[in-house]
């Protein structure tokens, strides 16, 4: 009786330990061979891209991305100087903003004595001025501190010679001249330009 129980038991110990579950293992999945292949195409397409592209200028951007004015020298371009620092203000035709920039087509403070768009220009022009027989109240800012006399002559005479404009062009002794005699001033007001110099 006894050898009978302990043979039911060994049975029934054995089939408890076949019913478990085996410990899990960590399999050693081979990667797929395409998922190899593909990022190997990719980092050679990287590579390659990255190389091609050495020494090549940044492109990109958006139509708000600003136009770096061009270094000075003894070839500046006005024009890219009026786009980069000017045209936001009064428009690249130059018709200005009504009510709020004047336009630079036909302004008798841009094409007349050429010392008032110097003035203007290098120190700046705060209060109350007629273009074309509309009023304007603003403010135009000094650009002493931020461009050369070269850059500022080259400017002035892009737009005193664009769009239908035809006055003489002004020279960077001109502007040099202004500085010396007027140094680091504030803003001009229209009286002061009309005192000083021959402003409409």
């Amino acid at each position: 009786m006894k050898r009978h129980d302990s043979r039911q038991t060994d049975r029934h110990h054995y089939n408890a330990q076949h019913r478990e579950h085996r410990e899990p293992e960590e399999g050693q999945r081979p990667v797929p061979k395409l998922v190899v292949v593909w990022i190997g195409i990719l980092l050679v397409w990287g590579v390659g891209y990255y190389a091609w592209q050495i020494g090549k200028p940044m492109l990109g951007g958006d139509s708000r991305s600003v136009v770096e004015a061009p270094a000075a020298g003894d070839d500046i371009d006005g024009g890219a100087i009026f786009s980069a620092r000017c045209s936001a203000c009064h428009q690249s035709n130059g018709q200005g903003l009504p009510g709020s920039f004047p336009p630079l087509v036909k302004s008798e403070w841009l094409l007349g004595d050429a010392s008032v768009p110097i003035a203007i220009v290098h120190d700046g022009l705060q209060g109350e001025i007629e273009v074309e027989g509309t009023t304007y109240n603003g403010v135009m800012p000094a650009f002493s501190g931020q461009l050369s006399d070269a850059e500022i002559a080259a400017v002035l005479s892009y737009v005193r010679q664009e769009w239908g404009n035809d006055a003489e062009p002004v020279k960077a002794k001109s502007v040099e001249a202004h500085a010396d005699e007027y140094g680091e001033r504030g803003a001009w007001s229209p009286e002061e330009l009309r005192d000083t110099f021959e402003a409409p």
